[in-house]
């Protein structure tokens, strides 16, 4: 369920495809004989969330060093090496004489994740997939003068008759009109890829990788009303300290939602 502001009247679904070498991602999981990887992109522009199952009967070392999110062909880290410090305080002494001292904790960020045998671990690290909607294009007159046109919408896109479609209405019968925009995986302008480095030894004398490789296979903009389809009303209560309030609040459906689609907004 998702509960989607409607302030907006236009909004992009955006599809992905797996493709590559390695493991080719079905529904969202991605696997090979030792690891599984669940990824779950459901989100404003995207984000890279996935989770990682350590399919053997031995324990299994991910190092983030050697493990990256690759955009574009850009690559991003997923460590680096910092560090976190707390400062608190702590009794000394008893009675009267009862004191505190500050003392610092300091933390290091963890580089290697140890996952059990038959074990699913959360990753904390994640990416924005797209972070705008942005369609460029570019058209040349026959006196040689060029025009480039920067929008958010395929609504205002110079060929947007050809990507006007029919799709079915998901708050009852019948049809309503979208826009819809294929790629292939050589003319996508988003592809992006995880690559891991993991090991069955701690000491990474051997280690192993898996890479996921996606790209932005369709775009279908439609009307937010669509997109987020059917809702019903729902009690609300919130409290925070003394405040309380309470109220109904739409929750919909949410239709398109799946693992391997996020969504844009389009603002008019």
């Amino acid at each position: 369920m998702l509960l989607l502001a409607s302030c907006n009247q236009f909004i992009q679904l955006v599809e992905t495809e797996s493709v590559g070498k390695d493991a080719v991602s079905k529904n969202g999981v991605c696997e090979n004989s030792d690891i599984r990887i669940n990824y779950d992109f459901w989100s404003e522009d995207g984000v890279t969330y996935f989770s990682i199952y350590n399919k053997a009967d031995k324990p299994m070392y991910i190092d983030w060093k050697r493990s990256v999110f690759v955009y574009n062909d850009w690559k991003n880290d997923y460590w680096i090496e910092k560090t976190t410090t707390q400062t608190y305080m702590v009794p000394v002494g008893s009675g009267k004489a009862l004191g505190y001292v500050p003392k610092v904790s300091t933390v290091w960020a963890e580089r290697y994740t140890f996952i059990p045998p038959h074990t699913y671990v959360s990753v904390p690290m994640t990416y924005v997939i797209m972070n705008n909607g942005l369609q460029v294009t570019t058209e040349t007159s026959g006196s040689g003068k060029s025009t480039m046109t920067i929008s958010q919408s395929l609504r205002k896109q110079p060929d947007a008759k050809s990507m006007k479609t029919k799709i079915d209405k998901t708050t009852g019968k019948g049809s309503v009109n979208a826009w819809v925009k294929n790629y292939t995986p050589e003319a996508s302008t988003n592809r992006f890829r995880n690559f891991l480095t993991y090991s069955f030894d701690e000491k990474f004398n051997t280690e192993k990788f898996i890479e996921n490789d996606f790209y932005v296979s369709k775009i279908t903009e439609m009307t937010t009303k669509n997109f987020n389809g059917k809702f019903s009303k729902m009690n609300m209560k919130v409290k925070v300290g003394a405040m309380k309030t309470k109220g109904k609040v739409r929750v919909y459906e949410s239709p398109y939602r799946n693992q391997t689609s996020f969504y844009n907004t389009i603002l008019k």
